[in-house]
């Protein structure tokens, strides 16, 4: 659990093999390839990786200009359930392999490209079109003659189609030059008729020519009245759209039936490209190659018997610039894994960091659940995250397990809550005659309402609470001892005994006495007195009935005072051993008086949105239940339209405010007390596949 092990694993070979080693590797996929610094070129990858590089920007130019998207979007799969399953790629060498796509490329593509390379042409000829029938649109409106334009005996006269945008920067060109601005159809071209002396004729052709723009001319081939040159041109505006429709549709027809193979070729030719690119520069010498990376240790076996036919070498790493290298690969349990996106999302673990992934997989589910406790709202989530697990594909296939689990951990909070639908569970249709005495599911009834938001009386409210703060004060004390743990590991030993361990006693000790105060019904000022013989909430439970308001009092008070001693100690003591950090003992002081003592206190609270949150959505299903049942029930058409859509509304708005409360608990709570982060993550050779599934041929 947490990230794997890594090895470095070493090949020598001569550098005319380095195809092969390139095909075997990325077979084994397993591998972080390390930068090397060598200029040294290897024309067989080159030769290769041109063709790779050619042929995937023709099959990415059909794909880009066909407008299909390279993922299936949640939205397609939530309403047409679209799914493309992987096809099987036999392969054994990358130059075979690159072989294979050019010859499958025409037969999927070339069609495609001709009718893309024709829609742009018609496009280009629509623009022109246009152009042309809103320049002679003006002429026939000004009943100009241009026939009589041009080089006259005193003045130069024409009319120019330039960028509107070119407008002022003309206009300044040409001062003292007439100037008469049309605006055209198409606001991006305007029309301009130019009049000025003959002198000035070089310099007004020269300044429109720079502007790409010339004389005004009715094309050869349109008869030469601006009327019937007008009729024409825009009959072929008419039937140039009628083509690019009728090219669009079976473009649209081809993307629909060819979608697999288009995206199942673009995604070979990427893997061949980006493989050839991260290995094209191996280390070595003119002749032999030498190609090093990372690859876990439990794979050493599996790359050694990859790579056997070369000089092949995996030893640990103990070069002290390549342990800085070292990335980071996950290595978690299923279920686990799920929740590595939450960790990415905070940065990479660093090597010999903890990777916070395991404890986001126990904590994640807890928070989600009990915010969003409803046994029905938790399995139509579910029902949605196995939807997007089960058809997406890379990270929509992650997030929608991710989804799932919050789903099942709603559901699961919501028997414990008792509500589904925001309705009794107990009193629901099947469920009572199981729940109730003699039924089947007697023995765990006890499970249904335990925490109980039925009637929302403050006693529930109170019980709500408690849990809240509970859960939070084992979230921040776990990030608390793991700032200790990091503390000793980077040989800050001082920092940890003067100042993580002593936060730690200061928070558990302000804790406790906000604890005290819940037992002595809120007698702040008289807690330490022995008339207070009350139980304190959690701390009587665990250190049994001797532990009573008044005597707990006492002792947490003096461990507050101890612990915030130990750290204006500490602080102090660091200020002066560091005096780059800019601290001086009067703020040290501060710091811990006011500082820490309220920070225990507000990341405490912090956590009181768990209940509020589950107290909300009760609040709000109650109040969509009692609205339903007052328009009438079941047999109004209204009250059935407000039950359905309240619910859907609470669930998507709730589910949402659910997630980024669950997530900021994460990041802003827990993360902050003790993770860095900030490593690299292990890159595979391959990128992974979404529509190929690779089976390499065995000899």
């Amino acid at each position: 659990m947490g990230t794997a092990d890594l090895k470095l694993g070493t090949i020598i070979l001569p550098r005319n093999e380095s195809p092969k080693a390139i095909s075997r590797l990325t077979e084994f996929e397993w591998y972080h390839k390390i930068d090397s610094p060598s200029d040294l070129v290897t024309p067989e990858i080159d030769d290769l990786l041109l063709k790779a590089q050619q042929i995937f920007q023709s099959i990415d130019d059909v794909v880009k200009n066909m407008g299909i998207p390279l993922t299936v979007g949640i939205m397609e799969i939530l309403f047409k359930g679209t799914v493309i399953k992987k096809k099987d790629f036999e392969i054994d060498e990358i130059e075979e392999m690159i072989e294979q796509i050019k010859k499958e490329a025409p037969s999927v593509i070339e069609k495609p490209a001709k009718l893309l390379e024709d829609a742009a042409s018609t496009r280009r000829s629509i623009e022109e079109y246009n152009a042309l029938k809103d320049t002679l649109e003006i002429i026939r409106k000004m009943n100009i003659d241009l026939s009589g334009f041009g080089l006259m005996k005193y003045f130069f006269t024409n009319l120019f189609v330039i960028n509107s945008a070119d407008f002022d920067e003309i206009s300044r060109s040409l001062e003292g030059v007439t100037i008469y601005k049309y605006d055209l159809e198409n606001k991006e071209k305007s029309a301009i008729l130019v009049i000025s002396d003959n002198q000035d004729y070089d310099k007004v052709l020269k300044v429109l020519r720079s502007f790409n723009s010339t004389t005004f001319k009715i094309p050869e081939g349109f008869p030469q009245i601006p009327s019937e040159a007008y009729n024409l041109a825009e009959s072929k505006v008419k039937e140039l759209t009628e083509k690019l429709s009728s090219i669009k549709k079976e473009l649209g027809k081809i993307a629909k039936k060819s979608r697999r193979d288009i995206l199942s070729l673009h995604e070979k030719a990427l893997v061949a490209k980006d493989v050839l690119e991260t290995l094209r520069k191996p280390g070595g010498t003119k002749n032999f190659a030498v190609i090093q990376g990372f690859i876990p240790q439990k794979m050493e076996a599996e790359f050694t018997k990859s790579t056997k036919q070369w000089m092949s070498i995996v030893e640990d790493i103990t070069d002290p610039k390549l342990k800085e290298e070292i990335p980071t690969l996950f290595d978690n349990k299923k279920f686990v894994k799920t929740f590595e996106v939450i960790t990415k999302s905070q940065g990479i673990p660093k090597a010999g960091e903890p990777d916070p992934t395991p404890m986001i997989a126990l904590m994640w589910p807890i928070f989600y659940g009990l915010m969003f406790a409803d046994m029905g709202h938790g399995l139509l989530l579910m029902a949605l995250g196995l939807l997007f697990k089960l058809k997406g594909q890379g990270e929509v296939s992650r997030w929608g397990m991710l989804i799932a689990i919050s789903g099942a951990s709603a559901a699961i909070a919501g028997v414990g809550a008792g509500e589904m639908f925001g309705f009794h569970l107990d009193h629901m249709g099947p469920f009572e005659g199981l729940l109730e005495e003699g039924g089947a599911l007697h023995s765990v009834s006890w499970i249904v309402g335990i925490l109980s938001v039925a009637e929302l009386t403050f006693e529930q409210v109170i019980n709500i609470l408690k849990v809240s703060l509970f859960i939070g004060i084992v979230h921040l004390v776990w990030a608390m001892v793991l700032r200790v743990i990091r503390s000793i590991k980077e040989g800050h030993k001082l920092v940890a005994f003067t100042e993580a361990i002593p936060n730690i006693t200061l928070y558990g000790g302000i804790v406790v006495i906000m604890m005290c105060a819940i037992g002595s019904q809120y007698d702040v000022m008289n807690m330490y007195s022995k008339v207070h013989t009350e139980a304190v909430p959690w701390v009587t439970v665990f250190l049994g009935d001797w532990a009573q308001v008044w005597i707990v009092t006492r002792i947490a008070v003096v461990i507050v005072i101890a612990s915030m001693v130990m750290m204006m100690v500490g602080g102090v003591m660091h200020a002066k051993k560091h005096p780059e950090d800019g601290a001086d003992p009067a703020s040290v002081i501060m710091e811990v008086l006011l500082g820490k003592t309220v920070e225990s206190l507000a990341h405490t609270i912090s956590y009181a949105r768990l209940g509020i949150m589950l107290l909300v959505h009760a609040a709000l299903l109650l109040t969509v239940n009692n609205a339903f049942a007052s328009l009438g029930g079941a047999s109004s058409g209204a009250a059935m339209a407000m039950i359905i859509g309240g619910n859907l509304g609470i669930m998507m708005i709730e589910g949402l405010i659910v997630y980024i409360q669950s997530l900021r608990l994460h990041l802003y709570e827990f993360f902050t007390k003790w993770y860095v982060g900030g490593s690299e993550p292990f890159r595979q050779i391959r990128p992974e596949l979404i529509y190929n599934q690779f089976i390499w041929k065995r000899k």
